[in-house]
């Protein structure tokens, strides 16, 4: 047996996980992200050297936020600002003296997907999440596809409508049809004043459901932006699925809902005919999608290495 690490470092929380060779996760656990870059390299020996008493590790994988280059450039680096412009592989790999691949997140989430979740029967495969902003990730012919520059799968950048002195705010798919900045965002600003204690989406839509005009309205503009989004990429790349991630898409009424919006879209379009819309259907994981697409990742590269 092999054993790998895993490593999801989010806005946050850092995550992590052991890993076997196929894909099972035998010890997890999280700790607050500390954005300080050096500190969080820190971090991350900390918790390789910590399972490197017990086993002995192949490599170590690792989900990031940003534009990540497939060699482990990172161009941007979400909210860490230190990972901005840097190898991060070789930094690691310097620091750990173990191989270490680095991905998107949601890149890493796909990979999760196609390798043991619900796209794993699938040779061309969606994978979008939907969080504080929309991310994705693209499976064509059963490999990563990454593009030019490494932006493939950007989707939360797709411009839904024009913008306007140089404002984004209603412009861009994350902006627009994400849950923070679609719905829990302008909700607070709905209720300057009023105490709302501290709102995420799920208290949001339980408002909505219990009568809240201003929660149904916002929702319904999310759905129709989200939607939107989904219908053009879908149509962009032919996928046999689009897999929604995200804690929002355990939300099996939400799920209908988005779904029902995408097929609105394609009987309003009177060019399309017969075309067939993708499936839309949940992601498998959630909290561990990043740990178990980021050892995929370095499983597959070391095989690549070693032909």
């Amino acid at each position: 047996m092999t054993y790998y690490v895993g490593i999801d470092i989010g806005g946050t929380n850092v995550k992590f996980g052991l890993v076997t060779e196929t894909g099972e996760i035998l010890a997890d656990g999280k700790v607050s992200t500390n954005h300080n870059g050096a500190e969080l390299i820190q971090t991350i020996k900390g918790i390789v050297s910590k399972y490197q008493q017990e086993y002995l590790i192949t490599a170590v994988g690792l989900s990031v936020p940003g534009v990540v280059e497939e060699n482990g450039f990172l161009t941007t680096g979400g909210s860490i600002q230190d990972f901005y412009g840097i190898d991060l592989k070789g930094l690691l790999e310097e620091t750990l003296s173990l191989p270490v691949f680095v991905e998107n997140d949601a890149n890493s989430a796909a990979l999760a997907e196609k390798w043991l979740g619900a796209g794993k029967d699938y040779q061309h495969m969606l994978c979008v999440v939907v969080g504080t902003g929309i991310g994705g990730g693209i499976i064509l012919n059963g490999e990563l596809f990454r593009g030019a520059h490494s932006n493939a799968g950007e989707f939360g950048f797709m411009v839904v409508q024009p913008i306007k002195n140089h404002d984004t705010r209603l412009a861009t798919l994350s902006l627009t049809g994400s849950v923070q900045c679609g719905v829990v965002s302008p909700y607070e600003v709905s209720q300057q004043g009023h105490e709302t204690n501290q709102l995420d989406g799920e208290t949001v839509f339980r408002l909505a459901a219990e009568g809240d005009v201003v929660a149904q309205e916002l929702i319904d503009v999310f759905y129709d932006r989200l939607a939107l989004g989904i219908f053009n990429i879908g149509i962009s790349f032919d996928p046999e699925i689009v897999l929604i991630g995200g804690a929002i898409s355990s939300n099996q009424a939400f799920m209908k809902e988005l779904e029902r919006r995408v097929n609105l879209l394609k009987e309003g379009h009177i060019d399309m005919g017969n075309v067939q819309l993708p499936q839309i259907r949940s992601c498998q994981f959630f909290n561990q999608a990043g740990i178990i697409g980021a050892v995929y990742r370095s499983i597959t590269a070391l095989a690549k290495e070693a032909k």
